[in-house]
């Protein structure tokens, strides 16, 4: 019958040398692992020249098979992991792969070792802002059509600013994305060093906007100021339809004479540990957090207390490489705070949290879940913040219960939103400050007749844009999550908010079947104060 050796992958792409391994390896697994720190600042078996070990950026597939532990998903992930990251520099960066857990990893940990990839096999990545036709038509799965497609978007668009960007252009999905990925790169910084003004304005040039290698360049200089470097390369009349097109970057905030702030909105969607232990997870909220200046932020659907404070260290001490060489990122002193338990949600309970950046100003004053359990399936967590030592906000973080199809079960969401009116008068009554925030995800339009008494207390709403966000409808579909704000914190606010729907994905983020996905079914929402 099939026997032993049918439970052992093909032997297609395999060689001899794994399975010679693992008399070495029960002796190592044997021994108790328990006392045995993973080592995050040095290379584990690295140079390590035993032909007992597997490399980790020469493996195979199969080879990963014979692993203890290791499955066909688990196995793929590693390859998949080596070809977007262009292969490991550690061995404990395996931690990094989805489904590679603590336990895991030191069970397997002594039988890997890590030798760099060879310069034969390694491929030089193709920037995609600046790559020519015939450079475009040598990646893999890209047709002429999508080529053409690509080139004509960064003429009307300007250079693209992440890989995900891509998945603007018509015919590219999530599939093809993956598949190119480990090809490209969106390098701003790799200029041709000799570009003339007529070449670039040259109609049979292929790229508009090439980028350019001017000297005493400063490598480490954002995003904004590559722009304008490239805006001075054209003349004018491109200049304003460019700058008419392209979204402005937040205005870089002076701390010796702080004035304005952001403060932004976000259901996370069930934030676990497990969730949030996933780099792509927090580097797109990382991400979205430095890239629009926001010092504030409220978070619904929390599902652990700790999970948050993942995110707050890994803005505080980066270890993904985007967040890490983020262009001049100053060293913020983030800090975060979370209530207990709110209510119930799916398998678990629901926290509220606010994560804030202390090193400008924003001091926690008081924090409580208040006490409407009548009023609320999730209780209100009411947090008062003082602003730049100018002013004291009181922010209200919100759940409404989730709206079913069956209409009838929908009575206890509007009762809810009723309540807010409540909540108002009671806050008017009992809290100092007038500065009033309430906001989160309310999951109702704001147009709705419910919330007819809050704006009778002349609360007004801010989003009116569509708040949700999936695969199949990435412009939305409906208008849920809301920032309400009382007549004293509607003098301050700016004329500037909105709602965030670009970049809310990673590869590394599981999509169904496949990679590429969303980090929640909700929008980031934010608006900006004027404390002059």
């Amino acid at each position: 019958m099939g026997g032993i050796n049918s439970c052992l992958p093909s032997s297609k792409g395999t060689s001899d040398r794994p399975r010679r391994r693992y008399v070495l390896s029960k002796k190592r697994h044997d021994q108790p692992s328990s006392n045995i720190p993973i080592n995050t600042n040095n290379n584990i078996n690295n140079n390590n020249n035993n032909n007992n070990t597997i490399n980790l950026n020469q493996v195979s597939e199969d080879e990963l098979l014979l692993l203890p532990g290791i499955n066909r998903q688990l196995a793929q992930n590693i390859v998949q992991y080596r070809q977007l990251n262009d292969g490991f520099k550690r061995v404990n960066e395996l931690l990094y792969v989805n489904g590679i857990n603590h336990d895991l990893f030191e069970r397997i940990r002594y039988d890997l070792s890590i030798e760099s990839l060879s310069p034969q096999i390694k491929q030089e990545l193709i920037n995609i802002n600046s790559a020519s036709h015939n450079e475009l038509y040598s990646i893999p799965d890209l047709t002429p059509i999508l080529i053409q497609r690509i080139i004509q978007r960064r003429e009307r668009k300007g250079p693209f600013r992440f890989i995900e960007d891509l998945l603007k252009v018509k015919g590219i999905d999530y599939v093809i994305l993956a598949s190119i990925r480990p090809y490209i790169t969106v390098d701003y910084r790799q200029m041709p060093s000799s570009v003339s003004q007529s070449s670039i304005l040259d109609p049979s040039n292929n790229n508009l906007y090439p980028t350019l290698n001017k000297p005493n360049l400063n490598t480490t200089s954002d995003s904004l100021s590559l722009a304008s470097l490239l805006l001075e390369t054209l003349p004018p009349e491109l200049q304003t339809i460019l700058l008419s097109m392209t979204p402005q970057r937040p205005l870089s905030i002076c701390k010796d004479n702080q004035t304005y702030f952001r403060f932004a909105s976000w259901n996370l969607q069930q934030l676990t540990n497990e969730k949030v232990q996933n780099p792509g997870v927090r580097e797109v909220v990382c991400r979205i957090i430095l890239e629009n200046n926001f010092s504030l932020i409220g978070i619904q659907e929390i599902g652990n207390k700790e999970a948050i404070g993942y995110i707050v260290e890994e803005l505080n001490n980066p270890t993904i490489p985007l967040i890490k060489d983020w262009p001049n990122r100053q060293n913020g002193k983030w800090n975060y705070t979370v209530s207990d338990a709110a209510g119930r949600m799916f398998q678990g309970n629901e926290y509220f949290g606010f994560i804030y950046d202390e090193s400008i100003g924003i001091e926690l004053k008081r924090a409580s879940l208040l006490p409407f359990k009548n009023y609320f399936t999730r209780s209100p967590y009411i947090v008062i913040f003082r602003i730049y030592n100018k002013y004291e906000f009181v922010f209200v973080n919100i759940h409404l219960k989730a709206r079913r199809l069956d209409e009838n079960e929908n009575e206890r969401t509007k009762d809810e939103a009723l309540s807010l009116s409540i909540l108002a008068e009671a806050m008017n009554d009992t809290v100092e400050q007038q500065h009033i925030v309430i906001f989160g995800d309310f999951n109702m339009i704001p147009s709705a007749s419910e919330f007819d008494a809050l704006i009778q207390r002349n609360y007004s709403y801010i989003i009116q844009q569509n708040t949700n966000i999936s695969m199949k409808t990435p412009q939305g579909s409906t208008c849920v999550d809301n920032i309400w704000l009382s007549p004293e914190a509607k003098a301050l606010s700016t004329d500037k908010s909105g709602v965030i729907r670009d970049n809310l994905t990673s590869m590394w983020i599981p999509a169904g079947w496949t990679w590429g996905g969303l980090v929640s079914d909700h929008c980031p929402i934010w608006i900006e104060f004027d404390l002059s």
